[in-house]
């Protein structure tokens, strides 16, 4: 390494069926591109730690043409080496931040030299049609690398996990994307931001419990009003998280960042010249990915049945299925919700709360099945670029793991039209769901952290003893033992939080502020897990959240149906402002007269079109890219205009 200069390390474990010539050509090709590549047997793993100098990662920032700081009026620049002092300079260690120097020695690691030939000539059968010779050697056959990744910096670590702990209200969201990059840190801006935004909301969701007449949230006066609240802020929250999101990727320097879309080494076709470029190309026919299409949704139908068959047996066991007539009532399972049995509504010991806790699980389990199912069916239908495939697979979990959650919710809210049975079921998968997080990623790997260190400090005492093996061998196999962060998961537990608190706002006007006391804790959580209990994720340079803010607009959209729909006609709660078109039935519940359905319809109709107005009016009139950061990115691009009309003037002049 250069002088003071530590770069981070990436860890590649070679696989056991890894012929030893082949081997030796991969350490060859990274020694060939200037990195520095140790070979070691740890407990029997064969592992290579491989780093990079200073001036390696000056020139790849070039190539990239990398913004940072510079001091001048200019602010920002494209990084150029010969203009190193220019720019703001206070060390080799500190130039670039942690997650960009792992960002450029892994593209350095992707474009090393070398040739298929040669590793042919080595044992292999077959090398595969990627270019990165680190993914061409994961997909080799036989397999030459099982696997790869960056290695935690420990002293990085503690400094980040010490700002945490240090203001517990805080996300330190800078340091984090100076440690994982851009990716992970949109994540928590995001949960940050979704926390401090529900605020006004929770406070006022508080101001309508305290005065609602009774507990059943059917008649209560204010509650019309708090979902349309609900539906306007949904509005306001994702056009000021856009805007956000432009002021931190002009803060990140990433607002013309754009994701590479690399062809999949696992794609497969005939080959055929490119009616664009004539260059030849692997070619799969549209045709044949259709029918894997329609294979892949016959292969999720089971899924889908077992979860509408759990949420039958859900809905039977808590009694909302009273109909005889119904197909999907089931009487053995629905008289344990009668009066005075162990599910009913009156149980003291609060028994409803059971078969609904046990679905939330019931669903867990059933999702993470699928995921394997979902993971193969994305594989077969052989999507040509890494974009396709992950929309693909995106697509799949979310629908999959929405319509779990969701489909008993949508069932007694406008099925069943009864906004009583939709508060318990909503409490009931609120409250397991945020139970079951809490216990699986925060008391359960605090209790496997407290292990882990005691192992730990074990194999550090035996490492001290034994001459033959380094000291930081132990912390390289606790790096390749640790899970990868998988972003997915996360995502979609805060998607589906967001989506019980604003599509079902009138029924439980509570749930917006256990949702801020629950994200505080998650987000510590996720802290914790992605810093101690998972593998340090590849740096991923990004300018948004990607595709889940349009999940989170399409959200925003139906919950205007959904809580117009349920003060409307699922519950008495516009009956209180407008008891003339009401008429009270013997059973003490108050149903539309004859000749009102109209005028109610209409009022529901109006209201509705009125937000949906309201969202459009919001795209059109507010803009997603502040002011300040439009002014800012046209300085820049003048600034640079102005670089290049005085580079010409002075080729000129020399002429």
């Amino acid at each position: 390494m250069e002088g003071d200069f530590n770069s981070p390390t990436y860890l590649i474990k070679i696989a056991e069926t890894c012929p030893e010539k082949s081997l030796s050509y991969l350490k060859d090709s990274l020694i060939s591109s200037n990195l520095t590549v140790i070979d070691e047997k740890i407990s029997g793993n064969r592992i290579l730690s491989v780093q990079c100098s200073f001036s390696n990662l000056c020139i790849q920032a070039e190539n990239l043409e990398l913004l940072k700081d510079v001091n001048s009026p200019e602010k920002v620049r494209e990084f150029n080496q010969k203009d190193l002092l220019s720019f703001k300079f206070d060390s080799k260690q500190t130039f670039f931040t942690s997650a960009e120097q792992l960002f450029l020695l892994e593209n350095i690691l992707h474009n090393v030299k070398f040739s298929k030939a040669e590793f042919l000539k080595n044992g292999l059968k077959n090398f595969g049609a990627s270019d990165s010779i680190l993914t061409g050697c994961l997909h080799s056959n036989p397999c030459i690398i099982e696997s790869y990744t960056p290695m935690h910096q420990q002293d990085e670590l503690k400094k980040l996990w010490g700002k945490v702990l240090k203001n517990p209200f805080i996300i330190p969201v800078n340091d984090l994307r100076d440690y994982y990059g851009e990716e992970v840190a949109y994540y928590f801006a995001w949960m940050s931001f979704l926390t401090w935004s529900l605020i006004p909301i929770a406070i006022t969701g508080i101001f309508i419990f305290l005065h609602q007449p009774n507990e059943s949230a059917d008649d209560s006066h204010y509650l019309p009003f708090y979902a349309l609240g609900m539906a306007l802020w949904t509005i306001i929250y994702t056009k000021l998280w856009k805007r956000n999101e432009y002021v931190l990727a002009l803060l990140w320097k990433t607002t013309d960042v754009e994701k590479v879309d690399m062809v999949r080494p696992e794609f497969f076709g005939v080959t055929r010249q490119s009616p664009i470029t004539g260059i030849n190309e692997k070619y799969f026919p549209a045709w044949k990915r259709r029918f894997r299409y329609l294979l892949s949704f016959l292969i999720s139908i089971p899924f889908l049945l077992l979860g509408i068959g759990a949420m039958i047996i859900s809905l039977n066991l808590n009694g909302y299925i009273s109909d005889d007539n119904s197909p999907i009532h089931i009487h053995e399972l629905g008289h344990y919700a009668d009066p005075g049995n162990i599910f009913a509504n009156d149980n003291k010991y609060y028994g409803w709360l059971i078969p609904t806790i046990a679905h939330s699980i019931v669903i867990n389990i059933l999702n993470k099945l699928y995921r394997t199912v979902a993971s193969y069916c994305t594989n077969f239908e052989n999507h040509k670029t890494e974009q396709q495939h992950n929309d693909s697979l995106i697509a799949k979990r979310l629908l999959f793991e929405l319509f779990d959650c969701y489909l008993p919710l949508f069932y007694i809210a406008f099925y069943q039209l009864d906004i009583v049975s939709l508060k318990r079921e909503l409490i009931g998968l609120f409250w397991g769901d945020e139970i079951r997080r809490l216990v699986t990623e925060s008391i359960i790997p605090y209790v496997l952290e407290k292990i882990t260190a005691r192992r730990r400090l074990a194999k550090s005492a035996l490492i001290k003893k034994n001459e033959d093996i380094k000291f930081n061998d132990s912390e390289i196999l606790e790096n390749l033992e640790l899970d990868e962060y998988e972003p997915f998961d996360d995502y979609i537990e805060m998607v589906t939080q967001y989506g019980y608190v604003t599509l079902f706002a009138s029924a439980f006007p509570l749930c917006s502020i256990i949702t801020v006391l629950f994200l505080f804790i998650e987000a510590r959580s996720d802290m914790f897990k992605i810093m101690f209990l998972c593998r340090r994720p590849h740096v991923r340079r990004a300018r948004n959240i990607g595709v889940w803010y349009k999940v989170l607009t399409l959200m925003t959209l139906v919950s205007m149906l959904t809580n117009c729909f349920l003060f409307g006609f699922a519950s008495e709660q516009l009956a209180e402002w407008v008891p003339d078109m009401y008429e009270t039935r013997d059973d003490g519940d108050r149903w539309i007269k004859l000749g009102s359905g109209r005028y109610i319809v209409g009022l529901v109709f109006v209201a509705e079109h009125i937000l949906i107005l309201c969202l459009v009016l919001s795209h059109y009139l507010i803009s997603d890219v502040p002011i300040a950061v439009k002014n800012e990115l046209a300085r820049r691009e003048y600034v640079k205009k102005q670089e290049f009309k005085s580079l010409k003037e002075r080729k000129k002049s020399l002429e």
